[in-house]
């Protein structure tokens, strides 16, 4: 700031013109930006939230459409009886053709043999600890995601990751309700990876939209990074889903970057109950707010341009009233180095002439006034007898005193002084014999203090002396006394007579026992008091519990 003042007003007024219109544009783009983006962000968590609760739709539609369609193939008459195997896989290999999500189909008789099977594959072998004859045995199952353990070589994935199916098995059952055998489907999860391509691709501002399938204990079984495929996921959107909630909320995934994520459970279609999924739909925030960054941009960048505009503009038109301002100022600056007497007349805009008017008259004025106002103020400040401060210059330097010793964690000591028996000194020798004491004395502490420390005069024989001490305030503010002392009991010359004289000193200390002014200045009051009750010419330090005191002869 020092160094802008420092150069010419044209200057000034073109740069304070510019930074005014780039202010102005960082503003706007501070407050378009900030009202954009969060429009933005919940216009984005929405359709999050909402491409999260159709994924998860189409994934229980799905499921409950071919679970449908297994039931309704275990009723038909061919797989009821297992003397036509031929039949049965006819009508297998036929399936698996019309709809090729169903990548293996297998009948199992009783003992858990697959009898008939797609493609003849496994055909003949055992699968009864298979989950799909274990459960479904004894009811409709349906399985988690999970590898293909005795099928992964026989149905190679084209991405080279191990396949993946989801069960479905039913029992098969003669007319009289007796178990036949299991019909078992393997449906490749191929099919949900399709869905979250096509369905899901993202549009607009749904561009670079990643969808994730979980399942119930929070392994990924389906996301755009194979990567992740099959790690646990562990974050607040999909604690939520599992609270059958839908919506979007702001998560930092384990990659550390935030995404508006919406999530949304998989809880079944009308009676199929689901398996528990939860589907999450992220987006970066940084790319979800990249239309509201590109508009910051281009009005800081409209800023800019119009800063350099309008600044030329402004140096141009400063240059009409500058001249003149700057002959005024080169006379002031005459006239301060004495090279001239009076401002002269300069003459310019209409309110330069009054500019230039006005400032004739007020540095003429000023320069009458500098002089009474210095004499006045050394007036109002200091004691007409001893030179010492008065008390409006003690109140004035307590108030900085007391903020310094804040800043620098020290201490002050206030000394209240007065000297004994004075009034015999008035009697005996008279009034101007005392003055010249009471300034003596006046010297005397002059020498005995710091220069940053006070020394006043109350009224008659009463002083006091404001010293900043560090460190022990006590010991400091003990042995200043003591100097004091030593130095008020040398002899006084006065009208040709030899005068000795001593004093009383109370003392408190800042904050220690007060942090009013006026509390300390009763307290050494009080202290001085005691000083004099216990034979004068000694101090007394304040405390709250009692007066630790010395005096003159103790001391010696």
């Amino acid at each position: 700031m020092k160094k802008f003042l420092q150069v010419g007003i044209r200057v000034q007024i073109a740069l304070a013109t510019a930074l005014l219109v780039v202010g102005l544009a960082v503003l706007m783009s501070f407050v378009i930006g900030k009202r954009s983006g969060a429009d933005l962000r919940q216009q984005i968590g929405i359709g999050v939230s909402d491409i999260a609760l159709q994924m998860a739709d189409e994934l229980d539609r799905t499921m409950w459409t071919h679970r449908g369609e297994v039931s309704v193939l275990s009723t038909l008459t061919a797989f009821q009886d297992f003397s036509n195997t031929q039949q049965m896989s006819s009508i297998i290999n036929r399936l698996r053709k019309e709809i090729p999500i169903f990548t293996w189909i297998g009948i199992l008789d009783r003992e858990g043999t697959v009898v008939a099977s797609t493609g003849d594959i496994l055909l003949g072998a055992n699968i009864a600890q298979r989950p799909v004859f274990q459960y479904g045995r004894v009811g409709q199952f349906i399985g988690d995601v999970h590898e293909a353990k005795l099928l992964a070589d026989k149905f190679p994935s084209s991405t080279g990751e191990p396949i993946q199916f989801v069960d479905i098995a039913v029992p098969l059952t003669s007319e009289n309700d007796e178990l036949n055998g299991v019909f078992a489907a393997h449906l490749s999860w191929e099919w949900a990876n399709t869905v979250r391509r096509t369905l899901f691709s993202g549009q607009g501002v749904h561009h670079n939209v990643d969808i994730f399938v979980i399942a119930e204990n929070g392994t990924i079984l389906l996301g755009a990074d194979q990567e992740m495929v099959g790690e646990t996921l562990s974050i607040d959107a999909l604690d939520e889903a599992r609270r059958n909630h839908i919506g979007w909320k702001i998560s930092t995934w384990p990659d550390g970057h935030e995404y508006l994520t919406g999530y949304a459970p998989a809880d079944g279609h009308l009676d199929y109950e689901g398996l528990n999924w939860s589907v999450l739909v992220r987006q970066r925030v940084e790319d979800a707010l990249q239309p509201v960054y590109l508009l910051r941009r281009d009005i800081l960048i409209w800023g800019l341009v119009l800063a350099v505009v309008f600044s030329s503009i402004a140096w141009w038109g400063a240059g009409f009233f500058v001249g003149p301002i700057t002959r005024m100022a080169n006379s002031i600056e005459a006239m301060k180095r004495g090279d001239l007497d009076v401002l002269p007349d300069i003459r310019g805009a209409r309110e330069i002439n009054i500019l230039s008017s006005n400032l004739r008259a007020l540095l003429a004025k000023l320069t009458e006034k500098d002089v009474a106002l210095g004499e006045m103020e050394r007036i109002a400040h200091h004691d007409t007898l001893t030179g010492l401060g008065n008390r409006m210059a003690l109140d004035v330097y307590f108030e900085h005193a007391i903020a310094q010793a804040d800043r620098q964690k020290s201490e002050l000591a206030v000394l209240m002084l007065d000297l004994d028996d004075f009034k015999q000194i008035n009697d005996k020798l008279g009034h101007a014999a005392g003055d010249e004491v009471l300034c003596e004395v006046a010297r005397r502490l002059r020498r005995c203090v710091r220069g940053g420390d006070l020394v006043v005069r109350l009224g008659g024989d009463e002083m006091v002396i404001v010293s900043h001490v560090e460190g022990d305030g006590k010991s400091q503010s003990i042995t200043l006394a003591e100097r004091i002392l030593q130095e008020i009991l040398m002899p006084f010359i006065t009208g040709g007579s030899r005068v000795s004289i001593c004093m009383s000193i109370g003392i408190s200390l800042y904050p220690r026992h007060a942090q009013k002014p006026e509390r300390l200045l009763n307290q050494a009051d009080q202290a001085l008091y005691a000083a004099k009750a216990r034979g004068k010419n000694g101090y007394v330090l304040y405390s709250d519990q009692d007066m630790i005191g010395n005096d003159a002869s103790s001391r010696a």
